[in-house]
């Protein structure tokens, strides 16, 4: 009962910290999925990418809905999708009146600025360290650098 708990708040935080594209996302997974609560292994991560492009609609849904499945089957995969949307839907609610007000301050411009520089680094951090166990050949790294350049 206690994992299945964990699981779920891992799954609210992971909704509440993953504002933003498949990028954010992917950093948040791995440290509330992995590093924290292991759950799933790097593995299942970069399975969950190629699985959530995949298929239609949000990749970041599909992520989330893959991980979930992967740990308790349809129905964790049911629960994760419906706490990773719902936190977020009720913060956007909320602060849906005064967005227009607030996004005229500078000072909330730079911070979303910011927020920006940090959530790629983050993204880079997160690729290099999954991709360590990817790049075990001379093809993969081609590829890798190839997808840099361009």
């Amino acid at each position: 009962m206690k994992k299945k708990i964990k699981f779920i708040i891992a799954f609210l935080i992971i909704g509440l910290e993953s504002f933003g594209n498949m990028s954010a996302v992917t950093v948040v997974l791995e440290e509330n999925l992995i590093r924290k609560n292991n759950f799933v292994s790097k593995e299942d991560l970069m399975d969950s990418i190629t699985m959530a492009r995949l298929g239609p609609g949000a990749t970041t849904s599909n992520m989330v809905a893959y991980l979930g499945n992967k740990i308790y089957g349809f129905w964790g995969g049911v629960i994760a999708t419906v706490c990773y949307t719902i936190l977020p839907l009720l913060v956007i609610i909320a602060i849906s009146e005064i967005i227009d007000k607030i996004i005229e301050y500078e000072v909330v411009m730079s911070a979303l600025k910011g927020c920006l520089v940090g959530i790629c680094v983050l993204f880079v951090n997160s690729s290099v360290s999954m991709g360590k166990k990817i790049l075990l050949n001379n093809y993969n790294i081609f590829i890798f650098l190839l997808s840099i350049v361009i």
